[in-house]
């Protein structure tokens, strides 16, 4: 594990910066041995504007591709867009094809263009390929590099190209060279180790294994994922529908993408949508991603409010409900929120499908019918020792396990519904369960205590 550079030594870098002194800002910071943590935490402090002037002072281009390599691409993308075009095209240059895509989509359309068409033809080209696949698909996560042969290679040749390329070849971390026919077809794989251990006539398809596993360009995240955790591959061949060779996507990449996502799913449902949110980003930008969701959230709400604000005169008289009101709002959207978790479970794993919502209904049902009885009475008995009368206190402890029926059926069913929309019910099915469940909850409490009182 990396070590962050001493925080006097980060702050002092940036008080440099500060004061616009960027070479010496540049020169201190490559004293600092820098490494991610260190790097992450000196730009992610900076605005912008003083992080791209002073990764434009770093005169040492591998150490400012390092830079952008350690910045997660929400926070390199502004640095970038803050460079001239030329300055970020030559570092955009020597990054890895899937890093330097990575970047490129991570900035607005005209920017993109501009440093775009400042890159070399072949990694424009390459870019421009890459570009095409959306971020979680194989296609988008793949690197153009690898190590590639034609079937009738010998094991001399490869060895020979090995030994005059091997500063490119270690950079990215090949694993594995590829067999192709003269369409580039893939016909096997060869790990590197197996290449050591033969002979230098033996040519290269002796060692090769037939039928490689290889996944096509379309392939999703998640699908890669059961691919490398089927088989024990560092990376696996990427190749288009007739099965020519591509490029290569990493086991680490893969996982990594994983683990992004389900990131972004975590944020969306606590309200954070549009993409990451740094705290070194423009307020307007901050301020748009957790309002979207926010207003959506007041809305839902209304009718939760709507419902109270007509029985006013309900609360009036009978003043424990406002007591009562809390518990089972938040028991019944406890309730709601477990049965989502298990059909969402289920849904993931194949076992229901969305048109299967009777099955599951009935399932729910009867498990709600048991959870209900004990948890009306204990509101009930509540109501009572708050000072309620027995009606009021009935009531109340209907109104719970009606409600609780209700929430367990709503939960059950909203993600087979919003499956059935094509809509991810792992970030839908909590707001939208707990708020019809309030709403039911409200309506159901204050409605029976208004005729018992």
């Amino acid at each position: 594990m990396s070590i962050a550079p001493n925080t006097a030594d980060l702050d002092r870098v940036r008080d440099l910066a500060a004061a616009e002194d960027f070479a010496a800002a540049a020169s201190a910071y490559a004293l600092l041995d820098p490494n991610p943590d260190g790097t992450r935490a000196l730009f992610g402090a900076m605005e912008a504007p003083a992080a791209a002037n002073l990764l434009a002072a770093i005169t040492d281009d591998v150490k400012a591709r390092e830079v952008l390599l350690w910045l997660p691409p929400e926070l390199a993308a502004p640095i970038v867009s803050d460079m001239p075009p030329a300055g970020a095209a030559r570092l955009f240059a020597g990054l890895p094809s899937d890093e330097r895509a990575d970047l490129l989509a991570a900035l607005d359309d005209e920017r993109r263009a501009a440093v775009q068409a400042l890159l070399p033809a072949e990694a424009r080209a390459d870019a421009a390929r890459l570009l095409r696949y959306g971020p979680d698909t194989a296609g988008g996560l793949m690197q153009t590099e690898l190590l590639s042969f034609p079937v009738g290679a010998t094991v001399r040749d490869a060895v020979r190209d090995l030994r005059a390329n091997h500063a490119t070849y270690a950079a990215i971390g090949v694993q594995y060279m590829y067999l192709v026919d003269p369409q580039r077809r893939l016909v096997g794989v060869v790990p590197l180790r197996d290449l050591m251990l033969a002979s230098e006539n033996a040519t290269l398809d002796t060692l090769i294994r037939r039928a490689p596993v290889a996944v096509r360009d379309t392939a999703m995240a998640h699908d890669l994922s059961l691919v490398f955790d089927e088989h024990p591959f560092l990376a696996l061949p990427v190749v288009d529908e007739r099965g020519l060779l591509l490029g290569v996507v990493n086991r680490a990449d893969a996982s990594e993408r994983e683990q992004e996502k389900a990131e972004d799913d975590y944020r969306v449902s606590q309200g954070i949508v549009g993409g990451e949110e740094l705290r070194s980003m423009p307020v307007a930008i901050r301020l748009r991603r957790r309002t979207a969701w926010l207003g959506v959230n007041l809305v839902m709400c209304l009718g939760g409010a709507a419902v109270i604000a007509m029985h006013q005169q309900t609360l009036a008289k009978a003043i424990v409900v406002a007591a009562v009101l809390p518990i089972v709002s938040a028991t019944s959207g406890n309730a709601a929120m477990q049965a989502a978790a298990v059909s969402i479970r289920e849904l993931t794993l194949g076992i229901v499908v969305p048109g299967a919502w009777r099955r599951v209904l009935m399932h729910e049902l009867a498990l709600a019918m048991l959870m209900a009885i004990p948890l009306g009475v204990a509101v009930a008995g509540l109501s009572r020792l708050w000072g309620a009368g027995w009606r009021v206190g009935a009531a109340a402890g209907l109104a719970m396990s009606l409600n609780a029926v209700v929430a367990i059926a709503i939960g059950a069913l909203c993600p087979l519904v919003l499956r059935r929309f094509r809509v991810d019910p792992a970030l839908a099915s909590g707001p939208i369960s707990t708020t019809l469940t309030d709403v039911s909850g409200f309506a159901l409490t204050l409605t029976l205590v208004a005729f018992a009182a």
